[in-house]
């Protein structure tokens, strides 16, 4: 698959995680099975609180040595000293790499569909001249290296792929969004971030009790509105009641795109953000709720 010009994307930090219990470490913090990635190998992720609100999503991918944590920017300092905290007696060391960043890119001939047939619990990771190109789910490409091996920041490639992730209801949480929701609000077990029999980590409980006993209640939508919005901006009905949050926006000309989460029974309702009615272009939890996906057998 050919892709489009790559560009720095400032929105991402990353974290190394180094030592000899660094896989043990993180396989017990994180909601995937980090145990049974191999070196070479990318994987999604959600760290979460106790009571199962994603605190950051991510991306890690085992370089041998290290693994390296993938996440948003604004929560690189949050998530390092969270961490930091249940180290304790084990030989791990987290450090931030500020001369480290990452370059995005999509793909020339994008997919209808962008979310996998099956949750992909490992992705493939390749190096080429000290850079890792990890493929996502949805087909577009990350890149991770020194920044000064990188492209520059472009602009328009990079609002080409933030609108691409958010119309293929791809959330990435962010400072002005972390704690709100659980991994199903964000259709995380659906591209593989969490795995459901990898054991016990922080929020499994309530994360395998709201997949299997169906008590999700809000779920992703894209919507759409003519007047500015921004991550973490709150969303209400028309009786002006609480109804949900921006995940992430883009803004193009006079209108912004954006990733929500609303409950699951505003999905009918005249919704609202920041006075302005907003237009409901996809609801991704109706056709999730249409088309079943039944609970995946976790193997590797």
């Amino acid at each position: 698959m050919t892709h489009t010009a790559s560009t720095l994307m400032p929105f991402f930090g990353l974290i190394r995680v180094s030592g000899e219990d660094r896989t043990t470490f993180l396989h017990n913090q994180l909601s995937n099975d980090i145990n049974h990635l191999a070196e070479g190998q990318a994987c999604l992720a959600t760290y979460n609180t106790a009571k199962g609100r994603v605190i950051a999503n991510m991306l890690l991918l085992n370089r041998g040595d290290d693994i390296i944590l993938i996440a948003a920017a604004d929560l690189c300092e949050t998530l390092q000293k969270k961490l930091q905290m249940y180290i304790l007696r084990s030989k791990v060391k987290l450090e931030t790499l500020p001369e480290w960043g990452v370059a995005v890119c999509l793909p020339n001939d994008t997919p209808v569909s962008n979310t996998p047939e099956q949750p992909q619990y490992v992705l493939s990771a390749t190096m080429t001249n000290q850079i890792w190109h990890i493929q996502l789910p949805d087909h577009s490409l990350v890149s991770i290296g020194k920044i000064d091996q990188l492209p520059p920041l472009n602009t328009e490639n990079a609002l080409a792929w933030k609108t691409h992730e958010i119309t293929c209801g791809n959330p990435w949480i962010s400072a002005a969004t972390t704690e709100t929701c659980v991994a199903q609000m964000l259709n995380q077990q659906l591209i593989g971030a969490v795995h459901f029999k990898k054991g016990c980590y922080p929020g499994q409980e309530i994360i395998a009790r709201a997949q299997y006993r169906g008590q999700v209640k809000r779920g992703l939508v894209l919507i759409e509105s003519t007047t500015p919005l921004s991550d973490g901006d709150s969303i209400y009905d028309s009786n002006n009641e609480e109804a949900g949050l921006i995940i992430n926006q883009v803004q193009k000309d006079s209108v912004s795109l954006a990733l929500a989460v609303i409950k699951h029974n505003a999905a009918q309702a005249q919704l609202q953000c920041n006075n302005q009615v907003l237009n409901m272009k996809k609801c991704f939890f109706l056709q999730l709720m249409t088309n079943q996906f039944k609970s995946p057998v976790n193997s590797r």
